[in-house]
């Protein structure tokens, strides 16, 4: 409190009223005390409060909210009384990346709550560890769009700026980029959750489709539905670190990038996702393999013709394990091994997709080959261009 007080007497925190804080002054004093233990004494903080060159005034655009009433409870007494799966909320506090509060702290409110609802609405998880999954994925989601729009806005606004300060080519910070700074992190929440309105609502609508054909099924209602199993694509770049080396490294950030783009405008194109990035390929999983086909073929051509980036691809199909949005197991490794032998343009292919992919695809037979970690030596087609189909 006494660090607080001082606060306010050199005039970095300026109360509205004589000890009534907001939620903004409470995080002026934390980014002040941050300074403070980074080392910046305290004389040269008043030093630069009283030169005008520190300056939070701005802080009141982020920090809007008020959170409102304390809980009555400790957070220890909060823990206990949360039933047996009480013991994990410090597990989901430290996965969602946020301090856990003091044992004789007491929570926000509205915070107590939304960890009691998160409990109840995973209640019926058979796993315990199912809530620090589900903590998990929503800390990873969520710092990633906060996180990587604050980056980017620095990259590209705030950093110019900054540096132009610096240089002395600026007496102050833009208060053009301070107001578009506040607007984006208001942006933020309100851009999360309309799109997260959106996403359920395709998951709903595409799971209701699905389990209904299932459930008239299983009553002898209709024909089982034909299923095809799913499929997995690895496209790689071709000669990626040779690229590298000769073009340097921002050529090769702005291939991965190009490489990023056109991968996830395939996969949505065809109903897949992208599942992840390697580095210098990508990998993306599909409901079945036609739909892998399509995408993988216009994909090596997109990044070798049009984005003159020489690029080959892998697929195969079969059961996969799906965990936390990752997809692991024999089919996935397969069609990593399968991207191996393709050259650069070529879409190579396991028996089972060629199997399951249809009529709209011609496919040439290669010979068998012994791909590292598979027991049996495996049969490869190679997509023809679809001009010869």
């Amino acid at each position: 409190m006494a660090r607080l007080q001082w606060f306010v007497a050199i005039g970095i925190i300026r109360p509205r009223e004589p000890d009534r804080f907001t939620a903004a002054d409470g995080f002026r004093a934390k980014m002040l005390d941050a300074l403070l233990e980074s080392g910046i004494s305290e004389e040269r903080l008043e030093t630069s409060v009283r030169a005008g060159s520190l300056d939070l005034s701005h802080i009141d655009h982020y920090i809007w909210a008020d959170p409102g009433p304390r809980s009555d409870r400790s957070f220890a007494d909060f823990v206990s009384g949360a039933g047996d799966r009480g013991v994990l909320i410090p597990a989901i506090y430290q996965v969602l990346g946020v301090p856990q509060p003091e044992a004789h702290a007491s929570l926000p409110r509205v915070e107590q709550d939304l960890i009691e609802e998160f409990l109840e609405t995973w209640r019926l998880a058979s796993e315990d560890q199912t809530l620090v999954r589900a903590a998990r994925m929503v800390a990873e989601g969520t710092r990633l769009a906060t996180a990587g729009w604050a980056e980017l806005f620095d990259e590209q606004i705030s950093g110019p700026a900054r540096e132009r300060l610096l240089r002395g080519e600026l007496d102050r910070f833009p208060p053009e980029v301070a107001k578009a700074a506040a607007r984006l992190y208001r942006l933020i929440p309100e851009v999360v959750d309309w799109l997260t309105q959106r996403y359920m609502e395709q998951l709903i609508v595409e799971g209701i489709v699905e389990r209904f054909e299932e459930y008239l099924a299983a009553r002898g209602l209709a024909p089982a539905p034909s299923r095809a199993p799913p499929a997995v694509v690895f496209v790689d770049l071709s000669g990626y670190t040779r690229m590298t080396e000769q073009l340097g490294d921002a050529s090769a950030v702005r291939s991965a990038v190009l490489l990023q783009e056109r991968a996830e405008a395939a996969a949505v194109r065809e109903g897949g996702r992208l599942v992840k990035l390697l580095g210098d390929g990508a990998m993306l999983s599909f409901r079945e393999p036609s739909r892998a086909v399509s995408a993988a073929t216009e994909l090596v051509r997109q990044l070798s013709d049009e984005v003159g980036i020489p690029a080959h691809a892998g697929i195969s199909a079969g059961p996969v394990i799906q965990r936390d949005r990752d997809v692991f197991g024999r089919t996935v490794n397969l069609a990593s091994r399968i991207a191996e032998q393709a050259g650069p343009g070529e879409v190579v292919a396991s028996s089972t997709v060629v199997e399951f992919a249809g009529d709209r695809f011609r496919f040439a037979p290669l010979s068998k080959v012994r791909l590292k970690g598979i027991d049996q030596p495996v049969r490869l087609y190679r997509v023809e261009p679809a001009d010869d189909a």
